[in-house]
């Protein structure tokens, strides 16, 4: 790949870039990350990215679903995802210059039977000379990545989620019967059941 390496064994650079974004993109991120799973339910693949103009990391996600009449085996299948993780990754640091990294993640949608697996792809961007850049965009076009049928979707949400209130509030109080003591209010109930008695009759 014209020396540029990607090592999906760099996970933990991957993570440790998850862990420092802030709490409001990690929340903006997870978001994405739940509804692209849903999405891919739908789809054969299905792909998001998360970028943002004030990043330079930017990440993505990616479904693949295991068809087995596309794929012979179960090894053969996360050869593709992976070789789609990273031509997704190279696509969009091309795209997208001012990212400095790139970290994605590929995994079966939700509605997939069997188990689940995930793999990850950590890169980082490079000076990209004419030919690569050209490389990279035939291979995109080929496997229908990154194409112009893509939408951008903004996401706004507030830093600090509101919590529902629950109020909790005190007994209201006779406050003549809260001024007695124990023998003053036993004498009251006694005189009251008293005065019952009387009506009965």
């Amino acid at each position: 790949m014209f020396g540029y390496k990607f090592d999906l064994k760099k996970n933990e650079l991957g993570v440790r870039y998850m862990a420092l974004e802030h709490r409001y993109y990690r929340r903006s991120h997870g978001e994405a990350v739940l509804g692209a799973l849903r999405r891919g339910a739908t789809e054969d693949r299905f792909f998001r990215a998360m970028l943002s103009r004030k990043s330079t990391t930017g990440f993505f996600v990616l479904t693949l679903k295991m068809i087995a009449r596309v794929f012979r085996s179960y090894d053969d299948y996360r050869k593709a995802r992976t070789a789609y993780l990273q031509l997704y990754a190279r696509g969009l640091l091309e795209q997208h210059p001012h990212l400095k990294r790139i970290v994605g993640i590929a995994r079966e949608p939700f509605s997939q039977d069997g188990g689940v697996s995930e793999d990850m792809v950590y890169a980082e961007q490079c000076e990209w000379t004419d030919e690569e850049r050209r490389e990279i965009r035939r291979d995109c076009e080929k496997a229908s990545v990154l194409t112009n049928s893509m939408t951008k979707k903004a996401w706004s949400g507030k830093e600090y989620p509101s919590l529902e209130r629950i109020a909790f509030q005190p007994r209201e109080l006779d406050t003549a019967h809260s001024t007695m003591n124990r023998k003053q209010r036993r004498a009251q109930a006694a005189r009251q059941r008293g005065a019952q008695g009387k009506h009965r009759k």
